[in-house]
């Protein structure tokens, strides 16, 4: 008999559909529209799938189990872009200084910064059609860039502060785009942020939460504080190291003060004080030994549980960081072995975010933005370079000290998950602080970010 090849490929191709069809389950696919019929007065298990609601009609959300099969990225909006054409459109967004990045709160989680004000209109817009073709689509085109960008500070714990003042009607993002945002953020972006803190908040603001409300975990809608002043953010974070725009500032100042019910012990200045003073302060109350005590002995700890998972991403408490800054600035000693490791490397954190001065000083700024473009081996030369030459002998001193152990830590990447790209993106934002620079942005601490990786991959060579 004779086979006919035809019939049999065409008989392959029919086999390889059914397969197909009967692996893929349909309903497995997310359906990412807004669904308006949702309501809480008549969802039920099939709509909510394994989440419940509470008594205030609130869905309680399962992160670990819900959100495990989370709704993925729609195909790139950027994909078929040349690299340079997604480089103009991620420095373009990056110039309205929207979103930026301030180092670390006081448990030395990051701080991502959301301002309103910045938003361009639809006019602005217009004058920009060479990257954007309409308002909407530069608020796509906007959320699929910054979420490339921030997912890499949002693998740890992360603290996301709003300011609402300044928000126009021609400059806001319609109610759906941002319920797609709210879909569309991965399970990291939810569950790891800690804090969401809505600064100038208006009543209209608060109505519309309410509305929302429903639509949103309680475990999310618990995160989230309203701070009617700046006084008030105060409280929670140190506002000079937040990048907040010269009119949310007017603004502020022009508020009827208020009488906060939200207080925080500060830090005490002792005789003996390690933090928020300078180094050469400290050198001298240590005989003039450059490297200070608290980070010694921190180090001497952390060597211990160098095997840890997420050594340095994860935060420690507020209040044992305090605890041990206080002892350290009266020259009590410090049971480290009581504590947890998390707790010994926020105050290594807090150290370096709590200088006035960066480590890494502005006049080595402009040079380091410029190493990008060289190879690895002119890179580790110049660096080795800058940092003798220009960087002040004490902070070369501590910064040796801190990359030497960070280095060391890489080593046990393996166990600990925290290899120099991983450690870059937690020092970097602090290692160099220009929170005042209207024209510091994403795009600048990304480069930060990448020479703090340079130098703890390649210390043996840069340093000695």
């Amino acid at each position: 008999m004779e086979i006919n090849e035809e019939d049999v490929k065409i008989d392959k191709l029919t086999m390889d559909q059914n397969i197909l069809d009967s692996v893929i389950d349909k309903t497995d696919i997310p359906d990412l529209e807004y669904d308006e019929e949702i309501s809480p007065l008549v969802a039920d298990e099939s709509k909510i799938g394994n989440s419940h609601l509470t008594s205030d009609n609130l869905i309680d959300e399962d992160y670990e189990a819900e959100l495990g099969a989370h709704v993925t990225f729609s195909p790139s909006l950027i994909d078929a872009e040349s690299e340079k054409k997604t480089n103009d459109l991620r420095e373009r967004i990056d110039r309205y200084g929207i979103v930026n990045v301030c180092g670390t709160d006081l448990s030395g989680r990051p701080i991502i910064v959301i301002s309103a004000v910045n938003l361009p209109n639809a006019d602005q817009i217009n004058q920009e059609k060479e990257f954007f073709h309409s308002h909407q689509h530069f608020f796509d085109v906007l959320l699929e860039i910054l979420c490339g960008i921030l997912e890499k500070y949002v693998e740890s714990e992360y603290t996301l502060v709003y300011f609402h003042y300044g928000l126009k009607s021609s400059s806001q993002p319609s109610f759906n785009w941002l319920t797609k945002v709210y879909k569309m953020l991965d399970r990291k972006f939810k569950k790891n942020l800690k804090a969401l803190f809505v600064v100038h908040p208006t009543m209209l603001f608060k109505v519309l939460w309410q509305v929302i409300r429903p639509l949103i975990s309680s475990k999310f809608n618990k995160k989230v504080t309203y701070c009617n002043t700046l006084a008030e953010l105060g409280a929670h974070i140190d506002l000079n190291i937040l990048k907040i725009h010269p009119e949310i500032k007017i603004h502020d100042a022009s508020l009827r003060p208020r009488k906060s019910s939200v207080t925080i012990e500060q830090i005490q200045f002792g005789p003996f004080q390690q933090f928020k003073v300078p180094l050469q302060k400290i050198a001298d109350e240590n005989k003039g030994d450059p490297i200070p005590l608290c980070l010694k002995e921190a180090v001497i700890f952390l060597r211990k549980n160098i095997d840890e998972e997420g050594l340095f991403r994860k935060s420690g408490s507020f209040e044992r960081i305090k605890e041990i800054q206080n002892l350290y600035n009266y020259g009590q000693p410090v049971a480290y072995h009581t504590y947890e490791y998390h707790v010994a490397a926020s105050v290594i954190k807090a150290f370096v975010r709590e200088l006035p001065e960066s480590l890494l000083t502005d006049a080595i700024f402009n040079e380091m933005m410029s190493l990008q473009a060289l190879d690895i081996v002119d890179k580790v030369e110049v660096a080795r370079d800058l940092l003798s030459a220009k960087l002040p002998p004490l902070n070369f001193k501590v910064l040796n000290y801190l990359i030497s152990f960070l280095n060391e830590v890489t080593q046990h990447s393996a166990k600990n998950k925290m290899d120099a790209r991983n450690l870059s993106y937690v020092f970097g934002p602090n290692f160099l602080r220009k929170q005042n620079d209207p024209e510091f942005g994403l795009v600048n601490i990304e480069k930060i970010n990448n020479f703090v990786e340079l130098l703890i991959k390649y210390h043996p060579d840069i340093f000695n």
